[in-house]
């Protein structure tokens, strides 16, 4: 947790924090009074205290003690990163994703789901896109291309057409016969985004 002397809320979460230590909710507790190690927090990109690190997710502003004991849960749990990202992506705060994904690659599984989440709002299938569309190409990308093949055949039209737009950013050609088999889809558009995909991979 990262503190000032001048903080409010500072103070009582670190009661808060400091009682979960008793009860073995955490198991250990750092508090940097940012005052004296403004390298840290620049480093961090942090500019304003309370700010708190719980597993891998970095959480800013002041939290209630029912919201702390949450996110203690989730940080174990593949539900709790995706409500996490659903939460700084509705924010608009890709960038805390995007420092989530880097240090917790196993994460991208996450934003895959939430691509293809028909209850998800526009704002978070947006940002999920972006995340997608700049780790397309990269080498951890791979380990969810599984994932993208099974939403080729969803039955939602929407979902196959982002599956289908987002595998051919891979830039990877051995994907053609299964973007192809799209080519024969019910849906006008999904077949329409297949033939873009095959266009962009040179096909």
């Amino acid at each position: 947790m990262l503190m000032g002397t001048q903080c409010t809320y500072c103070g009582p979460m670190m009661q808060m924090l400091t009682e979960f230590i008793k009860l073995g909710q955490i198991s250990e507790l750092r508090i940097v009074n940012i005052e004296h190690a403004a390298d840290l927090a620049s480093e961090l990109g942090v500019r304003s205290v309370p700010w708190l690190r719980i597993g891998p997710f970095e959480l800013a502003g002041s939290r209630t003690k029912q919201e702390l004991q949450l996110w203690i849960q989730r940080a174990s749990s593949f539900d709790g990163v995706s409500e996490y990202l659903v939460e700084v992506l509705t924010e608009g705060n890709i960038n805390n994703a995007r420092k989530l994904i880097h240090d917790y690659p196993q994460a991208l599984e996450n934003v895959i789901d939430l691509m293809a989440d028909p209850e998800a709002k526009i704002n978070i299938r947006l940002g999920a896109g972006v995340i997608i569309e700049e780790m397309a190409e990269s080498e951890s990308f791979k380990t969810v291309i599984p994932r993208l093949l099974e939403y080729l055949s969803n039955d939602d039209a929407r979902i196959r057409g982002d599956a289908c737009h987002y595998l051919s950013l891979t830039r990877d050609r051995s994907y053609i016969p299964d973007i192809e088999k799209l080519l024969t889809d019910d849906s006008a558009e999904v077949r329409e985004i297949a033939q873009d995909s095959l266009d962009e991979l040179g096909e």
